[in-house]
């Protein structure tokens, strides 16, 4: 099979549009995307396309020029393909390719048409092309496991690496499934069919998963690349890489365990690190074979191994060193051994990496495995702590940035809603002045704004009341993340969707990524940015779907320009600061792998529905994580940070605050009652101890021991402590010596120093 190299210049630019299933709209999308070419005055061609005669794919074809399709005899019959020398003697600007994956007939120029379109784009043509994600080469054969059909048409990887962009049509099977049984994708005699084969739930939401994927994995490959990834210190993005750090052979199985149940539940890349006193060519026969275990062992957790030879190095210099090439997010290693010794041991590179972490996690391993402990006995994982009360169906649309179009769609659809007969009102729509997002609101019914009074000024909110009077199928509600006026009946915006759902009202709304709470500190680290405007991640968890709108950083930016975002005033400022292509290419990136994690989470439920799961015959040992904080603005990041993990490993989540002093000042309360309230949003029970200053890490073990917890997140000490210091135990030290059943999460306090 021909292929491209990644590093290949093609005269051309490729864009591509990648779906889970047929029927999601890539076609669609990308002719409505050759119109809007064509209006600016660019000459687009179709050169291949096909509609499968439905009549909203058809009907975007416009005045769009047709080449017309080479005929081919093959054994007695004729077929058409694609005429890449009629397009070429057309010369167009653009030419809108649909199958990629296609098999030209023999006789053709080529035998496949990704291989044409490769020849165009040689010639200085750019291409638009459609595929669903089963037909890239890297994730073929997990899609054949899941749909259970052999997958013959298959693109290279190096084919989607030539593309200036890509991106994901994303579709929810619940959405596609009433496509097919509307008509729009297949005819009727195939739809009962469809239904129970490819078009099941499970098939389409394990499909969405790995587009999902693709795409977040091909744009942060463009972002490590980029120039701008220089100026954003640490790992970026969403995507999570777990070092284990194999030292002793007899610990390095239970370190695996550990990092791969982490990796595995957070799709992460696995890193296994081994550190020799040689090279590898130079050891004895003893220290070789145990080398060449360590490495099977590596090899069975299917994990990459990275060996390094010390040279008289500090070991956890050469960890630090290696988790900076990796971008690695969180480090696995061993407790150490609990002898006091180990406190004040020159190359100790577990106090090396407490007091030189930056940008990652340090996850001690304890002793004891915390599962095979009597205390702990196998139970079933509790249901939701937030049982679901509503009887509305929320559906979010979630972007990576203002502009990515989520008003624009959640207008769209609502058309169609209304075009079947639904009664949909518009309860708050921001179209921040662009036209195009105005054009869509058509005849929709507009509800009016309640208006408040606040210091001498009128604002405008949502009107709850008059949502419930008119009793809609279902209401718009724009700007999620909106904090209400003062005098309103409640705080925010989410707030008054969740009394809209209670009252059997289906409510649709849309959001942008960076204001999801747990991820208020990685959004600030890349963007430099606060966000004030924050929605719980619980409130998501109510959404009967959640839909993701992407665009490339390059179309955004283009719009931007076009001034279909901000005003002309505002437009090279938001190009200096949020809307920098590393900005967007990283918030794109949480924004695909959150949905993709949200996919997986609804995955899991949804095959457990279909195989007649009953959790009473399966018991499994839950586990519970403990974080600890205090009065430092570095506690609400703990408490996200251990929210992300609990919510990874279906883990019940405590919060424990130890007081030095009964006595807080206003300030401490303050922080006191943050702290409190961002429990109560993860769901967290809140503890907490009175305390002296030197049995801080005892009442920790205590509390550990009494919850009975499996893993201990606490923040990294302010700062590297001076050797002598270290003859004091400090509550990491005592949790080290002490709680050996339980793993200690320590979480790095760095604070954004991008260049």
């Amino acid at each position: 099979m021909s292929s491209v190299s990644s590093t290949q210049r093609l005269a051309g630019k490729l864009r591509i549009y990648i779906g889970a299933a047929p029927g999601v709209g890539k076609t669609y999308t990308m002719l409505r995307e050759a119109n809007v070419l064509s209006s600016r005055g660019i000459d687009v061609v179709i050169g291949f396309l096909d509609t499968h005669e439905r009549s909203e794919t058809t009907a975007q074809i416009g005045d769009l020029e047709i080449i017309p399709r080479k005929k081919i005899h093959y054994h007695h019959r004729e077929f058409e393909e694609m005429d890449v020398d009629a397009i070429l003697s057309r010369q167009p600007q653009v030419v809108v390719v649909d199958e990629l994956a296609h098999s030209n007939v023999p006789g053709s120029r080529f035998a496949k048409r990704y291989m044409d379109v490769q020849y165009l784009l040689s010639h200085g043509i750019d291409v638009l092309c459609a595929v669903n994600v089963q037909h890239i080469e890297t994730v073929a054969q997990e899609a054949q496991n899941i749909i259970g059909i052999r997958i013959r048409e298959i693109i290279p990887k190096s084919f989607l690496q030539c593309a200036q962009e890509i991106q994901v049509i994303d579709v929810t099977p619940e959405t596609l499934r009433q496509r097919l049984r509307d008509g729009s994708i297949y005819p009727k005699e195939k739809v009962e069919q469809a239904l129970t084969h490819f078009f099941r739930k499970t098939n389409l939401s394990a499909l969405r998963e790995l587009a999902l994927r693709e795409v977040a994995e091909n744009v942060d490959e463009r972002l490590q690349m980029s120039f701008e990834r220089t100026n954003i210190k640490g790992p970026v993005g969403a995507r999570e890489t777990i070092l284990v750090c194999a030292g002793f052979l007899g610990r390095l199985e239970r370190l695996l365990q550990i990092g791969k149940r982490v990796a595995d539940r957070m799709k992460a890349e696995l890193i296994v690190l081994t550190i020799i006193e040689a090279p590898k060519t130079d050891l004895t026969a003893k220290a070789s074979a145990k080398f060449e275990e360590i490495a099977q062992m590596v090899h069975d957790y299917e994990a990459e191994h990275c060996v390094v030879v010390r040279n008289d190095r500090h070991v956890g210099e050469i960890i630090l060193e290696i988790a900076m090439q990796y971008n690695a997010t969180q480090i696995v290693v061993g407790q150490p051994n609990k002898n006091r010794s180990w406190l004040i041991w020159k190359n100790n590179p577990v106090h090396y990496l407490l007091d030189h972490m930056k940008y990652f996690d340090l996850r001690i391993v304890g002793w004891k495995d915390w599962r095979l402990l009597d205390r702990f006995n196998p139970r079933i994982p509790e249901t939701p702590l937030r049982p679901s009360v509503n009887t509305g169906r929320l559906t979010i649309y979630v972007g990576a940035a203002p502009g990515v179009g989520k008003t624009y769609k959640m207008l769209q659809d609502a058309n169609d809603w209304k075009a079947r007969g639904k009664k949909v009102v518009i309860g708050l729509i921001e179209t921040h002045g662009r036209a195009d997002t105005e054009e869509q609101i058509g005849a929709l019914e507009v509800l009016p704004k309640r208006q408040i009074c606040f210091e001498g000024r009128t604002y405008d909110e949502l009107d709850v009341e008059a949502i419930l009077a008119r009793q809609p199928d279902i209401v718009l509600i724009d700007e999620l993340a909106h904090t209400n006026v003062p005098g309103s009946p409640r705080e925010k915006r989410y707030q008054d969707i969740e009394y809209l759902l209670k009252h059997g009202i289906h409510v649709v709304t849309a959001v942008n990524i960076q204001h999801l709470e747990s991820l208020r500190d990685k959004v600030e680290h890349i963007t430099g940015i606060k966000v004030r405007e924050r929605v719980p991640d619980g409130f998501m968890d109510l959404a009967h779907e959640v839909k993701l709108v992407d665009v490339s950083p390059e179309t955004l930016q283009q719009r931007l320009l076009q001034r279909k975002i901000y005003e002309e005033d505002k437009i090279q400022r938001a190009l200096d600061h949020f809307f920098r292509f590393a900005n967007l290419s990283a918030l794109r990136e949480i924004a695909l792998l959150e949905v993709a994690d949200d996919v997986d989470q609804r995955l899991g439920k949804q095959r457990q529905t279909e195989n007649g799961y009953k959790a009473s015959s399966q018991p499994v040992a839950q586990e519970s994580i403990l974080v600890c904080v205090n009065y430092r603005p570095h506690s609400e990041k703990l408490i996200r940070r251990g929210w992300r993990i609990a919510d990874r490993h279906q883990a019940q989540l405590y919060v424990l605050v130890v007081s030095l002093d009964n006595r807080l000042t206003d300030e401490e309360r303050r922080d006191l009652e943050r702290i409190q309230n961002l429990s109560k949003q993860f769901e967290a029970e809140f503890v907490m101890k009175n305390s002296t200053d030197r049995s801080v890490g005892e009442t920790i073990v205590q509390m550990a021991t009494e919850l009975l917890v499996s893993q201990i997140v606490i923040g990294q000490s302010p700062s590297p402590r001076p050797l002598l210091a270290r003859w004091k135990i400090s509550p990491v030290d005592y949790v080290l010596q002490h709680a050996e059943f339980v793993d200690l999460h320590v979480v790095s306090n760095a604070q954004d120093d991008r260049s």
